[in-house]
């Protein structure tokens, strides 16, 4: 649970001010809310202001989003106090004033556990089995939007070589599908914040994807299908890949190989003949946005 003065140093950080009446109303009832006191810059714990403003420079400026990640500090020991703050909470607009009233009583009565620092586990790994929801899944995929029409997915942390962005788009030319602008990939892992406790591992991965892609769906992107680029399970079950659809991002899935597995020509081969509907889905998507422009 995120108290009220949690979610406002969030909130802070993130560049996001909140009106706060300073007076009361005249005749006004008396506020069922406890005082809230100021939150200064000071009081904000640093590491917060630099993983949120990393996010959200990493819309405006999608080519560093290959750069490795700094390590995040070390936590100061007057974090130990705080309450502990969850991705669900984070990403939940819809508490009543009753839930903030309740987090801040019981928050009163006892202290959240201290949070350690431990080693980052490797990417691309889950970090938990299936049967454990209360950590979290850990994985990495390069994302691009072809004319931000297509979704693709390459199941991968490294950034693509020159060598491997060229023969991407040779294999879209062989598949009959001309984007307008060229392809430009960006890293997407999560957790993207560490040592936030866990509700439901699954449910917060598969939130923590829908609203990167409702992001770029304000920036443009209107995803018509989804085409993965290698095999990795946890990603898999995070989009809920079932019959050729992606159930959590409702569109239809193309799955191939990895890159990096199309060195040899006979592997090139069996990729092309699965690639025979392209042209055709690419054009009828085509036509279909033509007629509705007219």
């Amino acid at each position: 649970m995120v108290t009220e003065r949690a979610r406002r140093q969030y909130l802070d950080a993130m560049g996001i001010h909140l009106w706060v009446a300073r007076h009361p109303l005249p005749n006004a009832l008396p506020s069922s809310l406890p005082e809230v006191e100021a939150v200064t810059d000071d009081e904000v714990p640093q590491d917060h202001h630099q993983r949120l403003h990393a996010l959200i420079d990493e819309f405006d400026h999608p080519e560093s989003a290959s750069m490795p990640t700094p390590a995040a500090p070390e936590t100061p020991s007057r974090e130990a106090g705080r309450p502990a703050r969850s991705v669900r909470a984070l990403l939940d607009n819809g508490r009543d004033k009753h839930d903030v009233a309740a987090d801040s009583a019981s928050v009163s009565t006892a202290a959240a556990p201290v949070l350690e620092d431990t080693d980052t586990p490797p990417r691309n790994v889950v970090s938990s089995p299936a049967g454990s929801p209360h950590e979290p899944l850990r994985f990495a995929v390069q994302v691009a939007a072809l004319d931000g029409r297509w979704l693709v997915l390459l199941a991968r942390d490294e950034a693509l070589t020159a060598q491997e962005e060229t023969l991407l788009k040779a294999i879209f030319q062989a598949g009959g599908v001309e984007p307008s602008a060229s392809l430009s990939c960006q890293r997407f892992g999560w957790p993207m914040m560490e040592g936030l406790p866990v509700d439901d591992a699954l449910d917060e991965a598969r939130q923590g994807f829908k609203a990167f892609l409702a992001g770029r769906r304000a920036r443009g992107w209107t995803p018509e299908r989804l085409l993965l680029f290698g095999q990795l399970p946890v990603l898999e079950e995070v989009l809920d890949v079932h019959d050729g659809q992606s159930r959590v991002l409702e569109l239809p899935l193309w799955q191939g190989p990895a890159l990096e597995s199309l060195e040899t020509a006979s592997s090139r081969r069996a990729l092309w003949a699965d690639m025979g509907d392209w042209q055709r889905w690419w054009q009828a998507a085509t036509q279909t946005r033509e007629n509705d422009d007219t």
